[in-house]
């Protein structure tokens, strides 16, 4: 192996090398560049280092020591995506792996490691795009009615107020779980998120959010937390993490959703096809989103089969036939 992943004490990960070969100072650097300049998050980065030690492992098996230039060509990087598929690998796995190369070689090129860009024409595993998992507009109002009013436990107030954030804002887990006390700000009904790539953004939210949020900071344990103490913690103390976020999600998309998958991404995707389904701007929710294409948000284009009807029944005229 080529590259491992090591755990340091502040929790972060590194790659650390054994058997070096010429691509690995390359590797390094990089990896080096997104966390330090980019600002990738930490399971992006753990992502990345993965996929180049796999790829380092396959050139140093297939190709032994030769320069890094040799080793770096759309035949070497063809035949690694060739292997990927004889793996039996998942077309979405393979494909993650295929944007780390790709990402990997425009560095290159970018720092002048390389004269051109080897992955440039290298193409990804097709992939199915299934339209995203969303609550319908009843079973959002039906989560909705559970507003804890009259609520006095802490742990309840605080898991509504995760839930009502999410579909409110349509915040990343990744976002929710950075938020600091501070970063709501009532009288202008907005909160404050830094999204991928270190990039701040500020995004309306609902009244019961802020509200949910503000009963619950009056309860928490540690009294008049400051501005720049977690937003929601456990029962230590401590910032939650991403795990128990997704839990309680969970836990709290159960009465109101059968669908196998209840997380945070849900209720994201419910924000934005609501407001999609109400006739809100494409470019409007791009933003919202913090999406830098717009083709990421395009996804949410489709429409309910009420809606259609709806659109129906009001245009055609002989639908009332």
């Amino acid at each position: 192996m080529t590259n491992e992943i090591r755990t340091q004490g502040d929790g972060s990960e590194q790659p650390r090398a054994q058997n070096h070969t010429p691509l690995s100072p390359a590797i390094a650097a990089f990896l080096d560049y997104i966390r330090k300049q980019r600002g990738f998050s930490e399971h992006t980065f753990t992502a990345y280092s993965r996929d180049l030690a796999k790829f380092e492992r396959f050139a140093a098996a297939m190709f032994g020591e030769k320069p890094f230039e040799e080793l770096m060509t759309r035949g070497v990087i063809r035949a690694f995506v060739f292997s990927l598929k004889d793996e039996g690998l998942r077309p979405r796995s393979a494909a993650r792996i295929v944007a780390s190369i790709k990402s990997f070689s425009k560095y290159c090129v970018r720092y002048k490691r390389l004269q051109s860009n080897p992955a440039k024409a290298i193409t990804s595993p097709k992939l199915d795009k299934p339209l995203p998992v969303f609550l319908t507009q009843r079973q959002a109002e039906q989560m909705g009615r559970n507003n804890g009013e009259g609520e006095c436990d802490e742990e309840k107030l605080r898991n509504r107020a995760i839930v009502e954030l999410f579909y409110g804002s349509g915040i990343r887990l990744s976002e929710l779980h950075g938020l600091n006390v501070g970063a709501i700000d009532r009288r202008s009904a907005t909160i404050r998120v830094m999204g991928k790539g270190r990039k701040e953004r500020v995004v309306p939210v609902t009244p019961i959010a802020i509200e949910l949020v503000e009963r619950y900071r009056k309860l928490r344990r540690d009294d008049r937390p400051g501005v720049d103490a977690p937003m929601f913690t456990g029962r230590r103390g401590g910032r939650l993490s991403r795990r128990q976020i997704e839990r309680i999600v969970a836990a709290q998309l159960a009465p109101v959703s059968s669908q196998k998958k209840r997380s945070p991404h849900v209720l994201r995707h419910s924000f934005a096809t609501h407001l999609m389904d109400e006739g809100a701007d494409i470019r409007a929710v791009k933003e919202l989103l913090g999406h830098v294409s717009l083709g990421t948000t395009q996804v949410y284009t489709h429409v309910s089969k009420e809606r259609l009807q709806r659109i129906y029944r009001q245009a055609h005229p002989r639908a009332g036939g």
